[in-house]
């Protein structure tokens, strides 16, 4: 205690500041803390909504894949590739009332058949792209990313 009083006196100030500065310091650290939180909690949220958003992507590509492959073979219909897509996203716990399906094909040249997958000949390109509404969590703690964002994923297979 004598040793450290000793020491204190040496400086400018005597004994008496060195408890204020530490004051001082401690108030500076809250004005620290208050100025990086925000920008902390930014970066946290705004990865776990990114990742969200890319889970849901990963389930709408593989439902997509799965609808293209079932539409590639050549008895297949257009309520087929949705009874697919719908199955896929059951599977993964998903509600596929909140998803829309959508089925085109198109001949190599990459010209729309008009009829569908009832028109589809071998070779032609059988597109299905898998649309979702989601929901944003945290979007007002991210600027111009709240509310509903819409998510569109695809895939194409050759058909049989």
């Amino acid at each position: 205690m004598v040793r450290t009083l000793v020491k204190q006196a040496g400086r400018p100030g005597g004994a008496l500041t060195h408890g204020l500065c530490d004051r001082a310091r401690g108030g500076q650290a809250v004005v620290e803390f208050a100025l990086v939180l925000p920008v902390f909690l930014l970066l946290v949220f705004g990865a776990l909504e990114f990742g969200r958003v890319f889970y849901r992507l990963h389930i709408m590509t593989n439902a997509a894949r799965e609808g293209a492959r079932v539409g590639s073979l050549p008895s297949s219909t257009e309520s087929d590739v949705s009874a697919a897509v719908s199955e896929h996203l059951q599977s993964v716990g998903l509600n596929p009332a909140q998803f829309s399906a959508a089925v085109t094909v198109k001949d190599a040249n990459g010209v729309p058949r008009s009829g569908g997958l009832a028109s589809a000949l071998q070779g032609d390109r059988v597109s299905v792209q898998v649309t979702h509404g989601f929901t944003v969590l945290v979007g007002t703690l991210i600027p111009g990313f709240s509310g509903t964002v819409q998510v569109h994923s695809g895939c194409v297979f050759r058909h049989e």
